[in-house]
């Protein structure tokens, strides 16, 4: 029944010496924001406002996200993402029982319709889960992301995990939430932002 919901809390990337304020918002059915301070260095944002993917960071400005990317974004726009909506797969099969970052979990490959594949563990004990492991495409090439989930708390009768580690092969991201809030959000919230409203073709 919710409609939206804002996540509180910080990112940091102990290589770069980062640790930031982190916001998170997604709005039904697939609009998204995320939104972290770099101090003087100014915001990084990225953001789906259910049809154009978009990103503003130091240096570079606006930018329209196409290919991958903006698929990429438009994924974490999903409300119900985590769900994982059997129309937008191709297959799910447990392919084994294995350990995950120190838990014994189940391997689940997820053939989305345009042909990626990911892969899911969910904690044989608690069921819930563990994190996964994709290809993603970046400015700088492709590169293999291993997310691990963990600390879940209780927030409005739902559980989140509230400490999201992201691995690639160059630095290690941890984004820690502080808190949740349901149906708190007005959708002017994940409007495009006129920066990138002038970026866009008509």
């Amino acid at each position: 029944t919710h409609q939206s919901v804002r996540m509180i809390g910080s990112f940091s990337m102990a290589a770069a010496g980062i640790d930031a304020p982190l916001e998170i918002i997604k709005l039904r059915p697939n609009k998204y924001l995320f939104r972290t301070s770099m101090g003087q260095l100014g915001e990084i944002l990225s953001g789906y406002d259910g049809q154009t993917a978009w990103a503003i960071q130091p240096g570079q400005g606006p930018l329209i996200l196409e290919g991958e990317q903006a698929a990429q974004i438009a994924e974490q726009g999903d409300f119900f993402g985590d769900l994982h909506d059997t129309t937008k797969f191709t297959s799910m099969e447990t392919v084994e029982q294995t350990d995950f970052e120190g838990r014994r979990a189940y391997k689940v490959k997820l053939t989305r319709r345009n042909g990626t594949v990911v892969h899911e563990y969910f904690d044989m004990e608690t069921g819930l889960s563990a994190g996964g492991s994709a290809s993603l495409s970046t400015p700088v090439g492709t590169m293999e992301m291993v997310t691990v989930l963990s600390d879940y708390r209780e927030f409005g009768g739902m559980r989140v995990a509230t400490r999201v580690v992201q691995k690639n092969p160059q630095f290690e991201v941890v984004l820690s939430i502080i808190s949740v809030e349901y149906d708190t959000i007005d959708p002017s919230a994940v409007a495009l932002p006129e920066s990138v409203k002038a970026l866009v073709k008509p």
